[in-house]
């Protein structure tokens, strides 16, 4: 596979001096390891005028220098007339002008996937419905460490941790001081830390503070009435951005507070980008802007017309996860084998020994699953029902779709699924070779407290034995099904 690269990626795997070290040099050193005679790493055309641009001439000829390390892009596609609609058509030379030509490769098909760090390009690629395959340098190396079937050699979780247990003098802390007055983040936190308070926190591979979130119940200062949590603090290490870290702690949270609030709101200031995408992609959504920042509010509680009013994946994303609308000959079965049952739900109920090491993708909240199934039906919004086989013989897990893709090309596979993939380049080859394959991008809702076993769904007459493929089933003919889910 070919991967275009930014300037900053480039950059920050080669330094100059070890004043230039970045949060972000090691993951690149590690990528370019991973990538080495498997996967190409290209630099744009253009990269050569953005170094020509730089005035710093030690720094102009070492980066000059380095980029030549690259292969370039041949003949890379002009801007598209449709993505210059979206995103309109800056002045050439510009920052933005630049950013247009990345992503016009994506768009034109000239590579499978670009990897920066700049957040500004990220929000266009989602803009322009390509965020799947716009990676950061964290979620690159998971993607390509997995489609060369490296195992994992660290697995992320959340603990639920005294705030006095966290060193607060950790260079983690750093960019909070600066939004939040220096010392005056240091009191609230041993303020908060003293009086017992507890915060999500995720540590990185070399035991460094990857994420933490810290939430303060009944707290409505927002004004939106009914039972309010807010999320005081939520942030992700630079090193770490874009590595599904900040899908974990919403996860966390969503499956603690879900139950106890019927809203969660958080502050943001405007230049935090990445962050503001991701809670508006989970159902976040602008209140209002006050004392400088932006506050953003989620609704965990639908009102009673909020059914009709919202398509079904609509009514996900706003008030879930859980939350789902069951739609007519909408709803399906889909096998899972054990081992990648393992994998893509690491953290179910009853798990049993896994035949597959978990990926990091298992611990986020929106999935890819591949099979052979002839579903060419299920709609965006669709309920998925995951039957564990062979052992549990059982429906485990709810997910709901958000689309789908049938090939038999393993690139344009690899490519629609993006970084959210469990599988190997090998092991997706190897599916093609047997057919077309069923790629679906989907949004874990929960896991079934009770899972849903063969015998019922047989003596409910939704199947007549173990499904070996996915199959529908109608909602409505087993009266007990709508209760099970709790939708």
């Amino acid at each position: 596979m070919r991967h275009l690269i930014d300037t900053n990626v480039f950059i920050s795997s080669e330094p100059g001096r070890q004043d230039q070290v970045e949060d972000v040099t090691r993951r690149s050193l590690e990528l370019a390891q991973v990538v080495a005679g498997v996967h190409v790493l290209m630099v744009h055309p253009t990269v050569s005028d953005e170094i020509a641009n730089d005035r710093n001439e030690d720094r102009r000829k070492l980066r000059d220098l380095v980029r030549s390390r690259y292969p370039t892009l041949e003949s890379p596609p002009a801007v598209q007339a449709w993505v210059e609609d979206e995103l309109g058509r800056p002045e050439p030379g510009s920052h933005d002008w630049y950013d247009h030509q990345l992503l016009a490769c994506i768009a034109g098909d000239a590579v499978h996937g670009l990897i920066t760090q700049d957040d500004r390009i990220h929000r266009k690629a989602r803009r322009l419905g390509l965020g799947e395959r716009v990676h950061t340098v964290a979620d690159a190396l998971s993607m390509l460490s997995q489609l060369a079937d490296r195992p994992p050699a660290f697995i992320p979780s959340v603990e639920l941790r005294p705030m006095h247990t966290l060193d607060l003098t950790s260079p983690f802390f750093d960019s909070l001081r600066d939004d939040y007055g220096g010392t005056a983040f240091d009191r609230w936190f041993q303020d908060k830390a003293r009086s017992g308070r507890k915060a999500y926190v995720i540590d990185g591979p070399e035991a460094h503070l990857a994420g933490i979130c810290i939430v303060k119940a009944n707290d409505d200062a927002i004004g939106v009435g009914g039972r309010v949590a807010k999320v005081c603090t939520f942030k992700v290490s630079e090193e770490d951005k874009g590595s599904r870290y900040g899908e974990l702690l919403l996860k966390a949270l969503f499956r603690d507070v879900a139950d106890l609030h019927d809203a969660l709101w958080v502050t943001v200031y405007a230049k935090q980008e990445a962050l503001i995408a991701l809670i508006e992609s989970f159902g976040f959504s602008h209140h209002d802007d006050h004392a400088g920042e932006q506050r953003y509010v989620k609704i965990l509680t639908p009102s009673p017309g909020d059914r009709d009013r919202l398509s079904a994946l609509e009514f996900h994303t706003t008030f879930g996860p859980p939350a789902l609308v069951i739609c007519p000959g909408q709803t399906f079965i889909v096998p899972i084998e054990p081992g990648y049952h393992a994998s893509l739900f690491p953290d179910a109920p009853l798990q049993q020994l896994a035949l597959m090491a978990p990926r990091p993708h298992g611990n986020a909240l929106r999935k890819a699953y591949l099979c052979h199934a002839n579903l060419r039906k299920a709609e965006p919004g669709a309920t998925l029902l995951f039957y564990r086989s062979q052992d549990q013989r059982a429906v485990t897990t709810v997910g709901v779709l958000e689309q789908s893709l049938v090939s038999g090309d393993p690139a344009e596979i690899l490519g629609f699924v993006g970084s959210r993939t469990v599988y190997s380049s090998e092991e997706v080859e190897q599916m093609a070779a047997r057919g077309s394959v069923l790629a679906l991008l989907f949004r874990q809702d929960r896991f079934l407290e009770s899972p849903i076993t063969l015998q019922e769904l047989v003596d409910a007459r939704a199947v007549a034995r173990a499904p070996q493929t996915t199959i529908s089933i109608r909602p409505e003919g087993i009266p007990w099904l709508t209760t099970r889910l709790d939708a």
